[in-house]
C-alpha cells in the first residue's frame, strides 16, 4: 500500500455531526461485539492492540525514507499500544484461573496497571505453566518497566501531578515529575521486540501451547537501551520545556490517523476483517488525544498559577466534559469581537459526544470496568471513517485553539515588554 505523505488534515467540527452515525450500506461499518466470556474478550484486545502497535512500528522504521520526527514522536502512542497489550494479555491468563465474580475484581483493583504484580498473582495460583527462564525474563523485564511505567500512564502524559499535603496537614502543593529528565536516544527496534518477545510468550501461555518461546533469548530484560541504527533511534527528553505536550498530542493524533487510514486501504482491497480489530485501538488512540488537547490548552496557555492548574487536571482526571467546561469561558472571552461563540457551541457539542461516548477514557481498551461491567452491554455499529473523521476533527479544532492562544499569549507578552522597557528607558533619562 501507498503510504500517506502527510497524516493531518484540515477536517474541522460541523454543525449536527453525531460520533456514531452510520450508513448501513456503508462498506466501512464495524462491529463491536458484547463480550459474552471476559476472558477471550480480555484475550481479543492484546492482540488487537499488539497488532495496532506492530502496524505503526513497522511504518515508521521500515519507511523508504524514514521521518526522523515520526521515530521521536510516534513512540508515545506505541510505547502505550505495546505495554497495554502485555497488561490485558496477563489479565486474560489471570481470567482463566480466577473465575468468582467477586475475586477478579479484587484481582484487578489489587494489581491495577503493574504488570509485575499482575505476574506476581498469576504465579502465586501455581498456574506457572511456562518454562521458567521463560518467566525468570518476564520478571526481571517487567521489574525494569514498572520503574518507568507502573500506572500505564508514563506514555500517555508527558509528566505526573503528585499532590502532597503541606507541612502543617492543611494546604496541598503539587510536584510535576517528568517522565524523561533528560535527553535519550531510545533504540526502537529493540523497545519494540521485547514487546512482541514478551507477547509471544503470554500468547502461548493462554493458548496452552507448550512449545517455547524463542524471541525473549536474543534480548536483554531491560526495558530500554540506548543507541542503535540512526533511523531506529527515538530521540525523547528533550531540555525544552515550552511544550511538554506537543509531542504526544503529535503522537496520538497521528498514529491514529494511520490506523484509519490503513483500514480503509485495507478494506478498500477486500479485508473486511481489519476494521474490526483495529478500531476499539484507533479510537483510544483518538481519545486520549482530545483529553491531551485540553490540557494542553489549560496548562500551556491559561494564566493561572501552577497550584490551580495542577488541581484541575488531578480532579478532572479524564473527564472531557468537565476539562471543556473549565476552558469554555476563557474560549469565550478570547472571542469576543468574532463570529466564533456561535461556533463553540459547536465544539461543545463534540466534546459531549465524545464523554457520553467513553467518559473514564476506559471504553476503548478494556471490555469491563473494574467492578465487572460490560462497557458494551449489547453489539453496537459504528462507521469507522465518520467516527475517526469526528474525533479528528475535534482534536484539530483544540490544536488550532491553542495555537490561537499561543499567538495571542505572545503578542501581550511582546508588548508587556516593550511597555516595561520603555519605562525603564524613561526613568533612566529622567
Amino acid at each position: 500500500m501507498e503510504v500517506p505523505y502527510n497524516l493531518i488534515s484540515t477536517i474541522y467540527p460541523k454543525k449536527g455531526e453525531i460520533i456514531d452515525a452510520f450508513d448501513k450500506y456503508s462498506e466501512y461499518i464495524v462491529k463491536v461485539v458484547a463480550p459474552i466470556d471476559l476472558t477471550k474478550a480480555l484475550f481479543q484486545y492484546a492482540e488487537n492492540f499488539f497488532e495496532a502497535a506492530h502496524i505503526i512500528t513497522e511504518f515508521i522504521l521500515r519507511a523508504e525514507h524514514p521521518d526522523i520526527s515520526k521515530l521521536d514522536t510516534y513512540f508515545f502512542a506505541i510505547a502505550f499500544m505495546y505495554r497495554h497489550c502485555i497488561e490485558v494479555g496477563l489479565k486474560a491468563i489471570g481470567f482463566q484461573y480466577i473465575e468468582d465474580e467477586g475475586e477478579r475484581k479484587n484481582f484487578i483493583k489489587n494489581t491495577r496497571h503493574n504488570l509485575f504484580d499482575i505476574l506476581q498473582v498469576i504465579e502465586s495460583k501455581g498456574v506457572l505453566i511456562r518454562p521458567d527462564k521463560e518467566i525468570e525474563w518476564l520478571k526481571k523485564y517487567f521489574e525494569d518497566l514498572t520503574n518507568i511505567d507502573r500506572e500505564s500512564d508514563s506514555f500517555r502524559y508527558p509528566f505526573h501531578i503528585v499532590r502532597e499535603l503541606d507541612e502543617w496537614g492543611l494546604g496541598e502543593n503539587f510536584t510535576i515529575k517528568r517522565i524523561f529528565t533528560e535527553q535519550t536516544h531510545i533504540d526502537l527496534l529493540k523497545f519494540a521486540n521485547k514487546f512482541e518477545a514478551a507477547f509471544e510468550i503470554i500468547k502461548k501461555w493462554y493458548l496452552k501451547n507448550t512449545d517455547g518461546a524463542v524471541e525473549w533469548k536474543k534480548l536483554e530484560p531491560v526495558f530500554i537501551e540506548t543507541g542503535g541504527y540512526y533511523y531506529e533511534q527515538s530521540v525523547v527528553g528533550y531540555q525544552y520545556r515550552r511544550q511538554d505536550f506537543y509531542p504526544y498530542t503529535k503522537a496520538y493524533l497521528e498514529t491514529a490517523n494511520y490506523l484509519k487510514w490503513y483500514m480503509k486501504n485495507r478494506t478498500d482491497y477486500g479485508d473486511n476483517e481489519c476494521k474490526n480489530r483495529l478500531f476499539l485501538p484507533m479510537c483510544y488512540l483518538y481519545r486520549n488525544c482530545v483529553e491531551l488537547g485540553l490540557k494542553t490548552i489549560w496548562f500551556e496557555e491559561i494564566g493561572e498559577n501552577l497550584k490551580t492548574k495542577c488541581k484541575l487536571m488531578l480532579d478532572k482526571k479524564h473527564s472531557i466534559e468537565g476539562m471543556w467546561r473549565k476552558l469554555k469561558p476563557y474560549v469565550l472571552e478570547y472571542s469576543k469581537g468574532t463570529n466564533e461563540p456561535e461556533y463553540i457551541d459547536v465544539i461543545e457539542d463534540y466534546c459531549i459526544q465524545v464523554h457520553k461516548l467513553d467518559n473514564d477514557a476506559n471504553k476503548f481498551r478494556y471490555p469491563m470496568t473494574n467492578n465487572m461491567q460490560v462497557y458494551f452491554s449489547q453489539n453496537k455499529r459504528f462507521d469507522f471513517i465518520k467516527t475517526g473523521d469526528f474525533f479528528e476533527a475535534l482534536n484539530n479544532i483544540l490544536d488550532g485553539i491553542d495555537s490561537e492562544f499561543n499567538y495571542i499569549n505572545e503578542v501581550r507578552a511582546e508588548i508587556e515588554a516593550e511597555y516595561l522597557a520603555e519605562m525603564m528607558y524613561e526613568q533612566d533619562n529622567y
